[in-house]
C-alpha cells in the first residue's frame, strides 16, 4: 500500500527521453561538423594565422605547411572572398565616426519623408 504515495520512475519515459538526448547530440555534432567545414573553406587564411601560434616542432611544422597550401587552394578558387569582404566591411564601419553616422541617419529620413509624399501624391491623383 505504500508503494502506491512513492512515484516510481516510468521506463517508457527514461527512454523516450534518452532516445532524444540521443538525437540532440547528434544534430549538435552535425552542426559543428558542418560549422567547422565551413570555417575551414571559407576563413583558412585565419586558420594558418592559428596554427602559426603552435609551438615548434616536426607535427607542428607539418600542419603549418598542410594550412598554408590548404590556405592557397581556397584562394584559388575564390572561396576566400566573401570573409575578406566582409572584414572589410567591418573595418570600413569602425572607422566611421558619429558625425558621418548622424548624417547618414538624416539622409535616410530625409529619403523616406520623400518617399512618402510621392506615395501620398500617387494615392491623390488617381
Amino acid at each position: 500500500m505504500l508503494d502506491m504515495l512513492h512515484d516510481k520512475p516510468d521506463d517508457d519515459a527514461d527512454a523516450q527521453s534518452e532516445r532524444e538526448t540521443v538525437r540532440a547530440v547528434r544534430r549538435m555534432g552535425l552542426t559543428l561538423l558542418l560549422t567547422t567545414s565551413m570555417l575551414l573553406v571559407l576563413n583558412s587564411g585565419h586558420l594558418v594565422t592559428w596554427v602559426n601560434g603552435f609551438e615548434v616542432g616536426p607535427v607542428q611544422d607539418r600542419i603549418v605547411g598542410v594550412s598554408a597550401s590548404w590556405n592557397a587552394w581556397m584562394e584559388e578558387a575564390g572561396l576566400t572572398q566573401p570573409t575578406e569582404a566582409a572584414r572589410e566591411n567591418v573595418n570600413n564601419a569602425r572607422q566611421v565616426n558619429w558625425d558621418e553616422v548622424r548624417r547618414w541617419i538624416e539622409q535616410e529620413q530625409a529619403r523616406s519623408r520623400e518617399g512618402a509624399r510621392a506615395l501620398r501624391g500617387m494615392v491623390g491623383e488617381g
